[in-house]
């Protein structure tokens, strides 16, 4: 079987999850120069490879023979390279999903690299307003004084309202209305090394805050991060399905085998690889347990000819003697959870393994078997899964529902009071006392 990764890395997405993580820093020796006619063959290529690859071969109702007619002469126009990866990223934005991508070298040297340009702060929609939801430390947003729950009412002088309408229109509409709007989001906020950020804030008691800092690079290297909180639970927070991850999961998992109820942060997951999250599944599970449904094209054309969903590949996990931690377990969503993180987060809840505290997921689930390579170093990325939950929910389009919600608000950012976290410490404390009533009957 193909190694399947349902990634979540387009790059704009990514700009939102470090607030400006635009993926633009200067990369040397990693492509060359494409000539004209190189680039109208590069774009036949991947027009091509997606026609005969991607997972729907409806294409979601896009009439794709007219998307290329339409994107050729814009191909044909495109001034230099840096345009044209543009007009062929776009392109695959037609499909709607947030997975079918093409990146430029750049990009793509960046995106391995996991490197980019920041503003230093995360921000994001709470209340209808965007919020400063969290500041890297030691930053130079940090050291202007930025801190959680500001308001940012104002970019290079223009008020966020009238930026957010403006990039709007720029931004085709992706696998959901929320990963759509942190798209736009990601673009306003968006800027290159050599540009200054400047925004206008509001602090907690109505003042305002300017600053004018610069960008810094930024380097989100995927790791694990475990403790045991003051409650006696165990926590465990990991951005990303690394393979790289698995050996030091699997430790803080062991770590905290004795807490009596663990908290899994995916708040700020993006996806990762397929095989990784089974890796990290299984250590949840005594027996053999249906975790995921997967759907290729071939399977989905099969389907709709029968009229019903009867072809599909189903992954177990778990087996006798592999389980780490057989104690609750609460995992915490966001709208920035997505693919892979979904995939797992929903085989956990519907395995009744877990319990999901926080908000709707992202909804882009669908699966890249492999990245392709093309002429001049542009990379293609291709939706080749449909994904499935255990109790068949379709992921792609809906994501994951947590069974208690709970968001953010500014007045907790502003106490620097975790209330997703608090939710998922009371939901542990209600799940030991009911175990408790039960043994004792």
């Amino acid at each position: 079987m193909a190694h399947v990764s349902p990634s979540f890395a387009r790059r704009t997405i990514l700009a939102v999850l470090v607030l400006g993580l635009a993926c633009s820093l200067a990369t040397h020796g990693i492509s060359r120069k494409l000539s004209p006619k190189e680039r109208e063959e590069v774009f036949e290529k991947v027009w091509k490879e997606v026609d005969e690859h991607y997972y729907d071969p409806e294409f979601g109702g896009v009439k794709w023979q007219e998307v290329r007619l339409r994107y050729l002469p814009l191909v044909k126009a495109a001034k230099d390279d840096a345009g044209f990866y543009a007009i062929v990223d776009r392109m695959t934005g037609e499909l709607h999903d947030a997975h079918t991508r093409f990146s430029s070298p750049e990009q793509w040297e960046n995106h391995k690299k996991h490197q980019g340009v920041s503003a230093g702060f995360r921000a994001g929609y709470v209340e209808d307003k965007v919020v400063v939801l969290d500041v890297y430390p030691d930053s130079n947003a940090a050291h202007a004084g930025i801190e959680p729950g500001m308001i940012v009412t104002a970019l290079d002088g223009q008020p966020m309202e009238k930026r957010l309408a403006e990039a709007a229109p720029s931004v085709l509409p992706s696998s959901t209305e929320r990963v759509t709007k942190l798209r736009i989001l990601g673009n306003v906020f968006a800027g290159s090394i050599e540009t200054p950020f400047a925004a206008s804030l509001e602090r907690a008691n109505g003042s305002p805050l300017e600053v004018k800092f610069a960008r810094q690079t930024l380097t989100t290297e995927p790791r694990v991060t475990a403790a045991k909180l003051s409650s006696g639970f165990g926590y465990v927070r990991f951005d990303e399905f690394h393979p790289s991850l698995v050996g030091d999961f699997r430790k803080a998992v062991e770590d905290l085998r004795a807490a009596p109820g663990l908290i899994l942060d995916l708040r700020r997951n993006r996806g990762g690889v397929g095989a990784t999250l089974e890796a990290m599944a299984t250590l949840f599970f005594d027996s053999k347990t249906l975790f995921e449904r997967r759907m290729s094209r071939k399977q989905v054309s099969a389907s709709e000819r029968d009229g019903h969903r009867t072809e599909e590949t189903q992954v177990f996990v778990g087996k006798s003697g592999a389980q780490s931690y057989s104690g609750p377990v609460v995992i915490l969503v966001s709208e920035y959870s997505a693919s892979a993180t979904e995939v797992f987060a929903a085989g956990m809840q519907d395995s009744g393994r877990a319990t999901l505290v926080g908000s709707q997921s992202c909804g882009c689930v669908l699966g890249i078997t492999h990245d392709r390579v093309m002429k001049g170093g542009g990379v293609l990325e291709i939706s080749e899964v449909l994904w499935f939950s255990p109790k068949n929910r379709k992921l792609e389009g809906e994501g994951v529902i947590p069974d208690k919600a709970v968001v953010p608000t500014i007045a907790s950012l502003r106490e620097k009071r975790d209330v997703v976290l608090e939710e998922g410490e009371k939901t542990l404390q209600e799940l030991g006392a009911r175990k408790r009533t039960a043994a004792s009957r």
